[in-house]
């Protein structure tokens, strides 16, 4: 994909695309060092009673730790031994008190340093999705939103070529700007429908129903689906400026046809449409019972764009295409798509780009949905040698490609992705023959690069589903640590969701300021490959933006995991 496509498709923050109009490509975060940091790493939200518990302490030498209830129960206190981890992440010891079951609000000491406050209760991560899906109401476009912004942007949007007015207003601001990406923002519609399919009424503790779920559905989906041409095609995105630029970044006058008007970007791309056709599927089987002439809407936009395009391109659209096939019950076209993938599957488990792209597959937001798609279609076709194919391949993809490199960490993060030798002049982690790999995306092949969030909630969303399909309580541990380095469990001590957890970076929010439950791009690595976070106000996009496929692929995981 060419650099300007890539932006296009993805979308920068006002500070990336600044560098489209000249800026050097430079960037202060490279040769960041991840300077002085709390030694212990643990999830700042805290552990379901029967699951897996770790620590893991920034000091190879430290001996043991200090486990206690700080809450109103029973006094409790118990000291546990730490074990020096070979880690590609820097010397660190991990603890294991698993065998803690006994429900309380606990903290953590090693030497004279405190650990934040953590829970062990069953609802521990259950209770979080309230305060993460009120993200997507604050990111509403084209309503005023109460303590966040007035209404907005009544006056969406002009096109690029024509200068038609057509009416998109609606929908989510996609990141810390005001820009609407398509690619981008539908990944809020997929996490709210998973948490429709798979929790249903349950899904907020509280009791509130599907009526808040399915209201902000209805908000997202009024945008999308005005983003369809009349050919059944989507647009690529509405205020992402006029060559990629930052220019409509702005708030306007809510007046058509005025000076301050936006743009919508009638350009057409091949992920934009294997996700609409997969997501409009999606709303179909939502609102089914509750409302089918609505779910019937949604069904003739998912068949008119499935319709309208060719099921091709490398392995992302294919995957996407996969999805919808399987949400359309298109059987025999995701059999077709299936026959493409699997023979691509390498011998180290991953994927490559494309059918003529043998480089290691690799994506900072998508990285794990070639095996997640291929595992959504073992269901399929349950009981068929194609079906016992796909999962074949997700169980390679598991046991050959993630957990040998999430071993490369105390962490047990799964690293952004393996390389053909160094391609880059910075610091790539040997593997074997001519493989490398790097935790982080390499900060000298692109201007684009930033953290790696929902790479992590991809994977973890991977994890969880595989874990139940083959009945594999291991991998449900390691879908979990992907979300507990996100929130606590790093090298920073720090959980990277806004008013969840401690040590919250300040957001680069340039607009409305800190969101309740956003959650940002996350922990980048330099030049080094060493980690990095803004923790000094500087407003890095980089690590601190938040980003609609954060949320997204936090609320589909933990709607696995929370059914499980």
């Amino acid at each position: 994909m060419k650099r300007r496509h890539f932006l296009e498709v993805f979308g920068l923050s006002p500070v990336a695309a600044l560098a489209q109009q000249g800026q050097p490509r430079a960037d202060p975060v490279e040769t960041m060092t991840p300077g002085p940091t709390p030694a212990i790493g643990v999830c700042h939200v805290g552990f379901h009673p029967n699951a897996r518990k770790r620590v893991v302490v920034r000091q190879q030498a430290a001996r043991s730790f200090v486990l206690r209830d700080i809450g109103s129960g029973p006094a409790f206190q118990q000291e546990f031994p730490l074990q020096s981890a070979a880690s590609d992440l820097g010397p660190a010891a991990m603890g294991d008190f698993s065998a803690i079951t006994r429900e309380g609000l606990y903290q953590i000491r090693v030497g004279e340093e405190l650990s934040p406050p953590f829970f062990i209760r069953p609802d521990a991560w259950r209770r979080l999705l309230p305060t993460v899906t009120s993200y997507h109401r604050a990111q509403r476009c084209g309503v005023a939103v109460p303590n966040v912004h007035p209404v907005c942007h009544l006056d969406d949007a002009r096109r690029r070529d024509t200068r038609e007015h057509i009416d998109t207003t609606g929908g989510w601001h996609d990141a810390g700007d005001l820009r609407k990406w398509m690619t981008a923002t539908m990944m809020n519609a997929f996490g709210l429908l998973a948490l429709h399919r798979h929790l249903g009424a349950a899904w907020d503790l509280a009791g509130s129903g599907l009526a808040p779920l399915e209201e902000e559905l209805r908000w997202g989906n009024r945008y999308f689906l005005k983003m369809q041409n009349s050919d059944g095609r989507v647009w690529a995105d509405v205020a992402g400026g006029v060559n990629g630029d930052n220019s409509d970044n702005h708030w306007t006058d809510n007046k058509i046809g005025t000076a301050d008007d936006r743009y919508l970007n009638p350009s057409i791309n091949g992920l934009a449409q294997a996700m609409f056709t997969a997501m409009q599927a999606m709303y179909e089987h939502a609102f089914r019972d509750s409302d089918p002439g609505y779910g019937a809407v949604c069904l003739r936009a998912a068949n008119k764009c499935w319709q309208a395009n060719a099921r091709k391109g490398g392995v992302t659209e294919l995957s996407w295409w996969l999805l919808a096939a399987i949400e359309l019950e298109q059987n025999a076209t995701a059999e077709q798509i299936v026959d493409i993938l699997l023979p691509l599957q390498q011998s180290g488990g991953y994927w490559p780009m494309s059918a003529t792209d043998p480089e290691p597959y690799k994506h900072a937001v998508h990285g794990a949905l070639p095996p997640f798609a291929i595992l959504e279609a073992a269901r399929v076709l349950r009981r068929t040698p194609r079906g016992h194919s796909c999962e074949s391949a997700v169980r390679r993809y598991i046991e050959h490609y993630v957990v040998p490199l999430c071993d490369r960490s105390a962490y047990g993060i799964v690293p952004f992705g393996v390389f053909t030798g160094s391609p880059t002049p910075e610091r790539y982690r040997t593997l074997q023959r001519n493989r490398t790999y790097r935790f982080f995306m390499p900060v000298r092949k692109q201007f684009w690069w930033l953290g790696l969030n929902a790479h992590l909630g991809s994977h973890a969303l991977l994890l969880a589903q595989a874990a139940r399909d083959f009945q594999q309580p291991a991998w449900r541990d390691l879908a979990v640590r992907q979300f507990e380095w996100i929130f606590g469990n790093n090298p920073f001590g720090a959980s990277l969701a806004s008013g969840i957890g401690e040590r919250n970076p300040y957001p680069h929010s340039r607009y409305v300021g800190v969101i309740p439950g956003g959650i940002m791009n996350g922990i980048c690595g330099n030049a080094d490959d060493e980690p990095i976070l803004d923790t000094t106000f500087r407003g890095n996009w980089r690590t601190n933006e938040y980003w609609s496929p954060h949320l997204g692929y936090f609320e589909w995981a933990q709607a696995i995991l929370e059914s499980s």
